[in-house]
């Protein structure tokens, strides 16, 4: 099984978000492919705010309405189940906060944002207690968040629980 976490870069294309879209072939390709090779598309909490929160500074109101629209109807897709991902991430309990709180520091001094500390920390739970995970990486635009890929997770999980 491949899983790929969308980020926040990815779905700003999906939904071509004016000064946020530079990439919408690509990723609309790239989508096709990954719905063809019916690979696990998670769509992060972080990812849905983020997302939203650009939206809501769009400056053309018709354009910030339709795009509104498309990324509501990608939202009632998700939890109808119907849409290509499925939803990860949704409570940010005591362990979560504490991983962000030791996180947050060192990613702004890098320029990466909460938002994706937040996506990287869904990320690194849902490979370290999910079976059966060939590949794993976090979908994005932005060359910071790239380098999230793994292969022959499960192998590896394996060994560790093997060892303790």
């Amino acid at each position: 099984m491949n899983v790929r976490f969308i980020d926040t870069s990815v779905m700003t294309n999906m939904l071509e978000i004016p000064g946020r879209c530079k990439d919408v072939k690509s990723v609309q390709e790239e989508l096709k492919k990954v719905i063809e090779a019916k690979e696990v598309l998670i769509l992060p909490i972080a990812t849905i705010i983020e997302t939203g929160n650009h939206i809501a500074h769009i400056d053309n109101g018709n354009i910030r309405r339709t795009i509104a629209q498309k990324f509501g109807e990608y939202l009632r897709k998700t939890a109808e189940g119907e849409a290509p991902w499925q939803l990860y991430g949704v409570e940010l309990d005591k362990e979560g906060l504490l991983y962000l709180a030791d996180h947050i520091e060192e990613n702004a001094i890098r320029e990466i944002g909460i938002g994706d500390v937040s996506i990287i920390r869904a990320y690194e739970q849902y490979r370290d207690t999910v079976p059966g995970i060939g590949r794993i990486m976090i979908w994005s635009t932005d060359t910071h968040l790239q380098g999230y890929c793994e292969e022959n997770v499960s192998v590896t999980v394996n060994r560790r629980r093997k060892r303790s």
